[in-house]
């Protein structure tokens, strides 16, 4: 005999409950770029790493012109330097007198206040002892034009010496304006003043570079 099955529950023909719909993460907006006025400086210790790393390179350049000039112009632009008429040089001869007998002593001037430079200027204040050593390089910068405006430049090294002076004039307004952060007592003006410099100064020595590469190229026939 065969049983029935007996009625089942209403509530076991009922499909179950459907799961809760997940809720949708909430939408992220995309970050917005920040303005770079609001962008946050480089730390104090990285700006000054780099800005005497800079500063190295300057003085690294003043040093490599001043041994050059020690042994090439004692042995020979020395002797011919104050007796021999410019127009009894060779452009060769003229270009290697300007390097050594004009250009050395103007970076040689250089070195002692940018160690100074180094060694007493903050990138977090304007330190009392950085104005006079600021002073001191803007002093010897100046009388570094001079080598640019009455030095004897042949033809052959008249581009790359214009490119250092260009940059030499860079380097003036650096430090022209770190000075005027003191004398307004604005330390913007005075870091603004410093960044110029040292972004400027690292082409110092490739420029000192392009001028004895191209000294090999002048001729060394006199007249």
């Amino acid at each position: 005999m065969q049983h029935q099955p007996t009625d089942q529950p209403a509530w076991l023909d009922q499909p179950p409950p459907a799961a809760p719909a997940a809720t949708p993460p909430p939408q992220q907006e995309p970050p917005q770029e920040m303005p770079a006025w609001l962008a946050p400086r480089p730390s104090g210790s990285r700006l000054w790493i780099y800005l005497t790393g800079v500063l190295l390179i300057v003085v690294i350049a003043g040093g490599a012109v001043w041994l050059r000039g020690q042994f090439v112009a004692y042995n020979t632009t020395d002797q011919y330097a104050t007796s021999t008429p410019k127009s009894l040089l060779s452009d060769h001869e003229r270009a290697d007198r300007f390097v050594n007998v004009q250009l050395t002593p103007a970076f040689a001037a250089l070195v002692t206040p940018l160690q100074n430079v180094g060694k007493d200027c903050s990138p977090r204040a304007m330190t009392a002892p950085c104005k006079p050593d600021l002073i001191a390089t803007s002093q010897a910068l100046i009388a570094g034009d001079t080598v640019f405006r009455q030095g004897d430049i042949p033809v052959c090294i008249g581009p790359q010496v214009n490119q250092l002076k260009f940059d030499w004039q860079g380097l003036e307004q650096g430090v022209g304006q770190a000075i005027g952060g003191y004398n307004d007592n604005s330390y913007d003006l005075y870091l603004q003043g410093m960044v110029k410099f040292a972004e400027i100064a690292q082409y110092i020595k490739p420029d000192v570079d392009r001028i004895t590469g191209a000294e090999t190229g002048c001729s060394a026939t006199p007249g």
